[in-house]
């Protein structure tokens, strides 16, 4: 039995975005690895930041209660499961990425684009023509 397999755990903790890693430069990744909090409480309290201490709303992200977002962003007797656990790495690796924050602003300006052509295909409501 091979105990040495690839698909092993990992012995270092920086953080690594399976998205984009290949892409990044070594800068790149030592600066996601740098703005990546460490510990399950220094995450929670990075998404509470991020989410303007909106508890509902991060609850309802990561797929849990609002009261165990206050527990873990107080450092609660009980580490967070592993799905939880799973869902804040990949909140704060998206808000910390630098592939993830460039794919966000393409999208975002796409987005913007696409709104600017339907309001200009949009008739104007209200407004005299003749005028």
């Amino acid at each position: 039995m091979n105990t040495n397999s690839p698909g092993g755990v990992r012995k270092n903790k920086v953080p690594r975005c399976e998205r984009h890693h290949a892409h990044l430069t070594p800068e790149q990744r030592a600066e996601a690895a740098m703005r990546f909090p460490a510990g399950h409480q220094a995450q929670m309290a990075f998404l509470l930041a991020r989410y303007d201490n909106n508890t509902l709303l991060l609850a309802t992200a990561l797929g849990t209660s609002a009261r165990a977002v206050r527990r873990h962003a107080r450092g609660g007797l009980l580490p967070p499961g592993l799905r939880l656990r799973r869902a804040l790495r990949r909140r704060v690796l998206d808000l910390v990425c630098p592939g993830c924050l460039a794919d966000r602003a393409v999208e975002e300006a796409c987005q913007a684009e696409r709104d600017a052509r339907r309001a200009a295909r949009r008739p104007m409501r209200g407004r005299n023509l003749d005028q």
